[in-house]
């Protein structure tokens, strides 16, 4: 089991380091798309065609591709200000409850956001101003929050992991 659990987490964590490059890639297509556009519209008074929308296309996958990553990283807003007087059982319940949330909502949101990226898919939706499908995009929703859910689970399993310490005798306890 231990084999697994490794395994799974090796692959997570390499999985959320490609989408962030893939993100960074994005990141810097945005930042070449608009210095482009801006370039072509007031030196050649001809701006790119549909900058805008692949700007606002990029910026979504910089945000979404982004999420697992964020969430192993431990990057996401926590306010502990108040957690921190509490004693550390408290805190375990506090981020079993906070993780389970966590999957329970980007479940949900994995599985609505393939339902609508499938229907993308089958309607052959393209972007208006430019000829480019919107298939793609609307798959990085769905894909997004499945990996978040991925690193959730493996934070589950970390937190549900701390329950054990050891005393000063070397035995385990509860």
């Amino acid at each position: 089991m231990s084999q697994i659990y490794h395994l799974m987490v090796k692959g997570i964590r390499v999985t959320e380091k490609i989408f962030m490059i893939i993100a960074l890639g994005m990141l810097l297509g945005m930042m070449f798309l608009g210095t482009g556009d801006v370039l072509g519209r007031y030196l050649f008074n001809n701006p790119i065609k549909g900058a805008m929308e692949g700007s606002q296309l990029l910026m979504a996958g910089v945000a979404l591709l982004c999420w697992g990553y964020t969430q192993a990283s431990k990057s996401h807003i926590r306010i502990d200000l108040l957690i921190h007087r509490y004693p550390k059982n408290i805190h375990k319940i506090m981020d079993l409850i906070g993780l389970t949330l966590t999957m329970i909502i980007f479940g949900l949101i994995t599985w609505q956001s393939t339902i609508i990226a499938v229907e993308v898919l089958e309607q052959h939706r393209m972007l208006d101003n430019i000829n480019l499908p919107l298939f793609p995009f609307k798959l990085m929703v769905p894909v997004g929050a499945m990996v978040l859910c991925l690193e959730s689970v493996i934070q589950f399993i970390q937190v549900l992991g701390r329950g054990e310490n050891k005393d000063t005798t070397g035995t385990k306890r509860k």
